[in-house]
């Protein structure tokens, strides 16, 4: 049962993807993707029956020998990619970086494997290892995953026709889009680090595929830059392979964190290098930023179940192997600043999807500092953040992708008002940023528990990981609250409102979402009990204390369900007894001789006429890109560097 299963979470995406990409009718292909995403959520359901904990599985020896010969087939077509890029358009940054990445993983990697190692290919036992931790993000990758790429289905459609594409190129968005998922499921499964950097690779092609598929100059740039961006991260994987097996002559990812000694850190922390430029932490952000040119599914996919995920997911998985060193401090520091740069740097966006691009950034770092904090405590807010960040993210996507359909528009000032006009999207995507910023949802009572994990700790460099908690904190609510204050600002107007039409494709991935995201916080405690304390517990000796319904800590007791009870009622009371009737509202008075139109203008200078306009505040002169930005960078590069050498000296 356990081999089929797996089999079927790897393999069958690559199948699908491969089917997808043979067929040019729609509906067989949409039927596909339909398929896909019903076999994938239920093999993640029936993975979680399985009950029983870790599991391992070794798949005859010829998988090494196809992964190995796969690996050499993936860095000769990123080669290639860099090579084709440079006879077409002379020398770049872009096509000079993946070159050179890419020969520096090859040449590395071939004298590793034909001169250095005793045996070709080298196999581990078991290839592939599951636990709690593996579970949670298999069920995050097979059931956000696939409602996103259901979502897609008609996404692309409009999104095409908004193109005014004549040859569609759908097959080749679900060929990577549905891959993606199979490759995340094998990094998440896989024990062999050899195994493990294969399906890492596999996420980097998809990534550069999807983000430069629209082909325009700017989705090239973007797609390069994720493309050498994440080869740097590349190196990283072969540079800490090497030095662990040359070490310990063993490959097995489990077999390094069960058994953890200082000459163990070095390549710990070039795994963590890897990890924070998948999840694009700062200074490597830049990838991310961009591939906010490809379709909203791609920005979904990458942000909330998939690639991103990917790093965070290393990150903790690797930590119990550098409990208590001061490597696992400097990754506190890092992921504190990373939480606090980018959610300042959000603040001066006007675009929709950077603002979530960045507040992805930021709650990444908070995963990671979690991660570097590395107490019981600690990683529970680490893994339960990745839970319900994704649901909550992959959400906004969902609905920005929705809002951007309706508007034909991704900034934030021509959402002024689009309750009353789009209320039905505008009122989950407004829940959606609640369920991000306030209780009783589950990532502020993560974030509580980072935050206390983070007061807790006996490091020396607590006070600074705090003063980013708070900072960053405080910069999360201003976005989201000037955001969310753009969908309620409107002039008075006396039209009623009227709900927009309802598109199943559209509005039921993004309700079932919500909906996910509601239910899931009422039972934070069961969720706690049932999949993260057993994830926590597999490499600590110790885990939080809970009831069946009561979140306990030192300092408090989460108890979200009658926090719910009370919001419903706030929600639901006020509607029974306000009422509002159309000729009480009158409209705005402004300067001049008004005048009715769709939108409310006046008359003034010249007998001109001039619409009324209420603009948001970004503070672009003193947050902005261009102020803060490069010193983020710096001040990131060398706390990496100083990472690095505590962990040599």
């Amino acid at each position: 049962m356990t081999a089929s299963l797996i089999g079927i979470a790897i393999l069958f995406p690559f199948a699908a993807g491969f089917v997808c990409l043979t067929l040019k009718n729609h509906k067989a292909r949409a039927g596909v993707v339909f398929l896909s995403a019903i076999v994938l959520i239920a093999t993640s359901i029936l993975f979680f029956s399985q009950g029983t904990f870790p599991l391992g599985y070794t798949p005859s020896h010829e998988w090494d020998m196809a992964i190995f010969v796969l690996d050499y087939l993936l860095m000769a077509y990123f080669l290639y990619l860099g090579l084709n890029d440079f006879f077409r358009n002379g020398i770049k940054i872009r096509n000079v970086s993946t070159i050179g990445l890419v020969l520096v993983q090859a040449i590395s990697l071939a004298l590793f494997e034909f001169s250095w190692a005793p045996e070709l290919p080298i196999t581990v036992e078991p290839a592939l290892f599951i636990d709690h931790l593996s579970l949670i993000m298999c069920l995050i990758i097979c059931i956000i995953g696939s409602l996103i790429c259901i979502y897609g289905i008609k996404y692309m459609q409009d999104h095409e026709k908004h193109l005014g594409l004549e040859k569609t190129k759908q097959n080749w968005f679900f060929f990577y889009m549905v891959m993606f998922l199979g490759a995340m499921n094998g990094i998440v499964f896989a024990n062999n680090i050899l195994w493990l950097y294969f399906f890492w690779e596999v996420t980097t092609l998809c990534c550069y595929a999807l983000i430069r598929h629209d082909e325009t100059p700017e989705a090239i740039e973007s797609g390069f830059r994720a493309l050498w961006m994440n080869l740097i991260g590349g190196v990283g994987f072969v540079v800490a392979i090497i030095l662990a097996f040359n070490s310990y002559g063993t490959l097995s990812l489990i077999t390094l964190i069960s058994n953890p000694t200082p000459f163990l850190l070095l390549p710990l922390a070039f795994l963590f290098l890897a990890a924070l430029t998948k999840s694009a932490q700062v200074p490597f952000q830049g990838w991310l930023l961009g591939a906010m040119v490809a379709p909203v599914p791609v920005s979904a996919l990458l942000h909330s179940s998939t690639m991103v995920k990917a790093g965070v997911y290393l990150a903790v998985r690797i930590a119990p192997a550098f409990w208590g060193t001061s490597l696992s401090a400097m990754i506190a520091v890092f992921g504190g600043f990373t939480f606090m740069a980018a959610a300042i740097l959000a603040i001066s966006q006007s675009e929709a999807k950077r603002v979530l691009a960045y507040s992805t950034i930021s709650n990444l770092g908070l995963i990671i500092l979690c991660a570097g904090i590395n107490t019981p405590l600690a990683i529970t807010a680490a893994i339960m953040l990745i839970i319900f960040h994704a649901i909550s993210k992959g959400l906004l996507f969902l609905c920005v992708g929705n809002i951007e359909h309706n508007i034909w528009s991704k900034n934030i000032e021509d959402m002024q008002g689009l309750v009353r006009r789009l209320p039905l999207i505008t009122g989950i995507t407004i829940a959606g940023m609640i369920s991000m910023l306030l209780a009783p949802f589950g990532v502020l009572i993560s974030k509580w528990a980072a935050i206390e994990a983070a007061g807790a700790s006996a490091s020396l460099l607590s006070p600074l990981i705090l003063l980013f908690l708070v900072i960053g904190s405080a910069a999360t609510t201003v976005f989201w609250v000037k955001w969310i204050g753009r969908f309620l600002s409107e002039v008075p107007s006396t039209e009623g409102l009227k709900m927009e039409p309802f598109s199943p494709l559209y509005h039921t991935p993004v309700m079932l979402l919500i909906g996910g995201a509601v239910v899931l916080s009422i039972l934070i405690a069961p969720v706690y009990n049932w999949l993260v304390s057993p994830a926590v517990g597999t490499f600590y000796l110790t885990t939080v204390s809970t009831q069946s319904w009561f979140f306990r800590s030192a300092i408090g007791c989460f108890v979200a369900w009658p926090l719910f009870i009370v919001l419903a009622a706030a929600l639901v009371v006020p509607s029974l007894f306000v009422k509002t009737k159309p000729e009480r509202i009158r409209a705005a008075y402004m300067c001049g001789e008004n005048v009715e139109y769709d939108t409310p203008q006046f008359r003034s200078v010249a007998d001109d006429k001039f619409e009324l306009q209420l603009g948001g505040v970004y503070l672009e002169e003193d947050l902005g890109e261009k102020k803060l930005d490069k010193w983020f960078k710096v001040i990131a590069l060398i706390i990496l560097l100083v990472l690095f050498v505590v962990v040599l000296v």
